[in-house]
């Protein structure tokens, strides 16, 4: 049977041509006419960002190694005694008493005499250990050593950085030079240290002697420890911390003042560092005796964590090395919230001292001012 075209048939026939082709277009691949199918492109996922390299020195090396203890406390002064699980230098070296007692130890004015410098000729064999904020007393005025300097034996005579502690005295004849074991108190080694004017350490110097009330005819750092009041202080300091807090096995200290960590000293060996504690306590306790007007009781201390965390923050510092007048380098560390130096010989850190940063100044308690007698 022959089927006859009509033109309704046509035109049907048209529009399921029509359909079936717009079915194709849009049934998988959008509905944009003639839309090629997208290619699929699978990115990989970077890996995440490798954590910064720490940088490795004797310091850090040192550091990986500290154990900090519980802390015990005197009025304002809290100290975390730190140990080391492993130590590498044993060697014994000579502090500045035991070398200028023993008459081993020369100190003299270079040439007629010049502020920023002291001569230090080690006439031993064994090395000296001179550490930054030490007073050496006598010569033509008082002075506080910068940094820390290890004189090798035999030295010959070797020129030290110094800072003048006492304001008014420029003597013609100079007295023999000695060291009444006295180390200046955080904010002017700090300043020391960091190459601060000899302004900023005078003042740092008059603002000890104005909140202890003592006045001495030179303004010197020295007359705030031989302050009758502030010996007696010092001794129940030392009697306490002796009594409740040292161990043979310590080689340093955290220190906080009030609810702030604001430094700590460490040395390459338990030894070493004994010869030096009590001085160095005394330079942290200073702040606390001139804070007389803080109730100490009513703020809590920091927590032992807060010390390690404190000591761990090196880690993410930078670091800078120097020469030194003596052996070995100075490693300065800077950023984290610290700075501070530290002492390298043959790779073994003899003397560590870190300082908080924006806590090292406080605003003592004025008390009534006292006269010393001037001689």
């Amino acid at each position: 049977m022959r089927i006859r075209a009509t033109p309704l048939v046509g035109l049907l026939l048209a529009m399921c041509a029509g359909l079936a082709w717009a079915s194709y277009l849009t049934s998988d691949y959008g509905d944009t006419p003639q839309q090629a199918p997208p290619e699929r492109i699978i990115r990989p996922v970077p890996p995440p960002p490798p954590p910064p390299r720490r940088v490795s020195n004797p310091l850090t090396d040192m550091l990986s190694r500290v154990v900090v203890r519980d802390g015990y406390r005197w009025r304002g002064l809290t100290v975390y005694p730190v140990e080391l699980r492993t130590v590498t230098d044993r060697r014994d070296y000579l502090s500045v008493s035991e070398a200028l007692a023993d008459g081993l130890l020369a100190v003299r004015e270079k040439g007629a005499g010049n502020v920023p410098v002291l001569v230090v000729e080690n006439r031993g064999d064994r090395p000296v250990l001179m550490l930054g904020g030490e007073l050496v007393l006598g010569g033509k005025q008082n002075r506080v050593l910068r940094e820390d300097v290890l004189l090798p034996g035999r030295s010959g005579p070797v020129e030290v950085p110094v800072f003048c502690i006492e304001h008014g005295r420029w003597t013609d004849k100079p007295a023999a030079f000695e060291c009444k074991q006295s180390v200046a108190p955080l904010a002017v080694r700090e300043a020391a240290r960091s190459g601060a004017s000899q302004d900023a350490v005078w003042a740092g110097v008059s603002g000890y002697c104005k909140s202890l009330g003592v006045e001495s005819r030179t303004s010197d750092l020295q007359a705030v420890h031989d302050s009758p009041e502030v010996r007696k202080e010092l001794a129940d300091c030392r009697e306490s911390f002796i009594k409740h807090c040292w161990r043979q096995e310590q080689v340093g200290m955290v220190v906080a003042r009030y609810n702030q960590i604001v430094g700590a000293d460490l040395f390459a060996n338990a030894a070493l560092f004994r010869k030096h504690r009590d001085r160095l306590l005394e330079s942290y306790a200073v702040d606390c005796i001139a804070c007389k007007g803080v109730a100490a009781d009513r703020v809590a201390a920091p927590g032992r964590d807060e010390a390690e965390r404190f000591l761990l923050g090196v880690f993410d510092a930078t670091f800078d090395w120097r020469g030194t007048p003596g052996l070995g380098r100075l490693l300065s560390v800077s950023g984290a919230g610290l700075s501070g130096s530290a002492l390298v010989n043959e790779d073994d850190v003899l003397h560590a001292c870190l300082a908080a940063q924006n806590v090292i100044i406080i605003e003592p308690v004025p008390l009534p001012r006292r006269m010393l007698p001037e001689d």
